[in-house]
This record gives structure tokens, sequence and C-alpha cells, in this order.
């Protein structure tokens, strides 16, 4: 018997970015008990809350974007879901690939997917977990919800669209 067990789901981002903004709250809140037992600076004062209200901004942000990513997930359109076995790629630099893109090869069953560098992506934690570190040995079966994002870039004045995979759910069999 085996079993799917999920490996990243793009909501678990969303409780993340929910914690920074509650870390950014505290700073802002153990600055002003500062303040009030010792008088700051109008200087000083610019300081904090602008390095505050920065910090809550980005977080606010962040957490927009997983939002969205997690609701692409709940609702279910528009997801393909690739299955098969795992196998780790190449890893390929912008001199190799056709557009200067950096990107890495990913098999997925009989699928292959480039992953592009988070840079080119609508989302940067699209596939956190594919792009920076391996979790899954090379034999694993993985199930993935994907959703394709198009990006227009320019390369040699010459526009290029590339389809780059977000991916909002990866799932790893079990065997028992």
């Amino acid at each position: 018997m085996s079993a799917w067990i999920t490996a990243y789901e793009a909501g678990q981002w969303a409780h993340y970015e929910l914690g920074l903004l509650l870390i950014a709250a505290s700073v802002l809140l153990i600055w002003l008990l500062v303040c009030h037992f010792k008088a700051q600076g109008f200087l000083r004062w610019s300081l904090a809350v602008f390095s505050c209200v920065t910090l809550v901004g980005l977080c606010l942000t962040s957490r927009v974007d997983a939002l969205q990513i997690s609701s692409l997930l709940t609702k279910g359109k528009n997801i393909e879901v690739l299955d098969g076995i795992y196998r780790y790629g190449e890893y390929r630099f912008p001199h190799h690939s056709a557009h200067g893109i950096d990107f890495r090869e990913i098999y997925i069953g009989q699928r292959m997917l480039k992953l592009y560098h988070g840079g080119y992506l609508a989302h940067s934690r699209c596939y956190r977990d594919f792009y920076n570190g391996n979790r899954f040995s090379g034999n694993t079966e993985l199930r993935l919800y994907i959703h394709w994002y198009e990006h227009e870039l320019v390369y040699k004045r010459t526009k290029v669209v590339i389809k780059t995979p977000c991916i909002l759910k990866i799932e790893q069999r079990l065997s028992s």
C-alpha cells in the first residue's frame, strides 16, 4: 500500500509570511516601549519608523503574492498535474542556454521541465524546493501541481516568450 504526502504547498508560505509580519509588529512595539522610557531624537525616530514601515510593506506584499498562489491551488483551475519518477537534471549556465537564461532541467516521468532562475518568475518561491536544494532522492515518485506563467524578455533585440512553471504543490509517494 502506498500513500501520497505533501512535501510542499503554497499555503505553507502564507503562514510563514504571517509570522514575519508579526515579528515586524513586535519590533515596532519594542521600539515604542524604549522610546517611552528614554526620549529619542527625530532622526532616530524617523529611521525606526521608516525601517518598520519598509519591513511591514515587504511582508504584506509577499503575503499577498502567497495568497494569490494559494488561491490558484484552492480553485484548481489552470493547474497541470505531472506525475512520475523524479530524476535530477543537468544544471546549465547562460552561455549554454538558447536565450542566455540560467535554468535547470528536471525530469518527472517522461516530462522534462526547465526551471528558470528565480529572477524570471512571477513569484520567486514557486519552486524553492527544486532550485535551491532537493530533499528528494533520485528515484522518488512525485506529483507536481503546476500553474504556467508566460514571461516575455528581450534577448539580442528579439522578444522571447518563455513559459515558467509555478509549482503550487509537491506530493511524494510513500511506499510501505
